[in-house]
């Protein structure tokens, strides 16, 4: 949540470093509002850090912190070590309700290295991606839950805008594929804001 020029405004942290962060607003009006320096709340615990605007653009706000307080210090360092840990297991989100291709599917990115999890309802999807140690930053959709893939992908882009969702097909090796190169932006991405 952004507090600045007396206008309180919220997004979704996509990228977070020990110096600043990058930040996806959830209207369009609020671009207009976060410049300067700002009032940056993290997490749900009310942690408050002061921060200066960087740039904004496509929708999003790239800050870095001024003062940091020692407590959100550590908060920040245990989302950072979080994401390191995900880099190393790469989880992937597997959503397909055809279970023998969903089956091997999972098998081929185990077998890449990676962590897929095949949640079985909704409720299970949704608690997986908002799982803050797991760091799941790829999704593979098809048809499920009763939902077609582009309601599937809507929901991943208004909801966890920092995923990279990316279509199942019957050319599951071109599917693990994708989801190998995600993660490879997402580790050099990660490396580069540590850096």
């Amino acid at each position: 949540m952004f507090h600045a020029d007396g206008v309180v405004t919220s997004g979704t942290i996509e990228n977070l470093s020990s110096s600043g962060a990058l930040v996806a607003m959830t209207s369009s009006a609020a671009l207009r509002a976060p410049h300067g320096v700002l009032e940056l709340k993290l997490g749900t615990d009310g942690g408050r850090v002061v921060a200066r605007t960087v740039r904004v653009e496509h929708g999003r706000i790239a800050v870095e912190f001024d003062r940091v307080p020692s407590e959100l210090r550590q908060t920040i360092d245990a989302a950072i070590a979080y994401a390191l840990r995900a880099a190393e297991t790469r989880p992937v989100l597997v959503v397909d309700d055809r279970s023998p291709r969903r089956r091997d599917l999972v098998a081929r990115l185990a077998a890449r290295g990676m962590t897929p999890f095949a949640p079985s309802t909704p409720l299970e999807a949704i608690d997986l991606l908002t799982r803050s140690h797991l760091h799941v930053n790829v999704a593979l959709l098809a048809p499920g839950f009763g939902q077609s893939t582009a309601e599937l992908h809507a929901l991943v882009s208004h909801s966890f805008p920092w995923v990279h969702a990316s279509d199942i097909d019957d050319d599951l090796d071109a599917t693990v594929d994708r989801a190998e190169e995600a993660w490879s932006s997402d580790i050099a991405r990660l490396s580069a804001a540590i850096a």
